[in-house]
């Protein structure tokens, strides 16, 4: 299982739907190719929305974080605002205290 890292959150709504939509699209070519992945803004985004739950990290992090540590491998969706990203910084370094393979996608 791929744990596909990628920005989200941002005071601005385009941005994070632009975001979400870019996660989507990596994460239906990766299953394409027949690649097992978890997308926690691609599974989430969608219901956060819909039932009004926060979009922080912090709110996120203990589930982002429980998914993690099932899966088998880690990338990163090399789009704006990874780098920034404190989410993707907090999941990029469990994933290396994990031993998981990180690159970027």
């Amino acid at each position: 299982m791929i744990y596909l890292a990628s920005p989200y959150s941002h005071p601005d709504p385009l941005i994070m739907r632009t975001r979400f939509l870019l996660a989507e699209q990596c994460t239906a070519t990766l299953m394409r190719n027949r690649q097992h992945v978890y997308s926690p803004i691609v599974h989430c985004h969608e219901i956060a929305a819909k039932y009004t739950l926060p979009t922080d990290f912090l709110w996120w992090k203990a589930y982002n974080f429980s998914m993690l540590r099932r899966c088998d491998d880690f990338l990163i969706l090399d789009i704006p605002g990874w780098q920034e990203s404190k989410g993707v910084t907090a999941e990029r370094e469990l994933a290396e205290t994990l031993g998981l393979f990180r690159a970027m996608i």
